[in-house]
């Protein structure tokens, strides 16, 4: 997998939530999801990529997220490590 495939998939997943389509330069909030969708978001992501595998079972996965100031590229990047 690549950067464009886990855009790609985000993008997917951001349009079934009724948001909008985004790039790697974008933050989160670009894609206008509410919170649900965001939820929604994060969930596939860790479904598909293992999103949350480095947080401890003790943690809520959600509060480790600055969901106002996390880039796409971030997100990404995470999604491949």
């Amino acid at each position: 997998m690549n950067e464009q495939e886990v855009l790609d998939f985000i993008n997917t997943n951001v349009r079934a939530e009724k948001g909008n389509r985004i790039t790697e330069l974008s933050k989160l909030t670009d894609t206008s999801l509410d919170s649900f969708g965001i939820t929604v978001l994060f969930l596939e992501l860790d479904s598909e990529y293992s999103y949350f595998k480095y947080v401890s079972p003790n943690v809520d996965p959600f509060s480790t997220i600055n969901f106002r100031d996390i880039t796409i590229k971030e997100v990404i990047d995470k999604c491949l490590s």
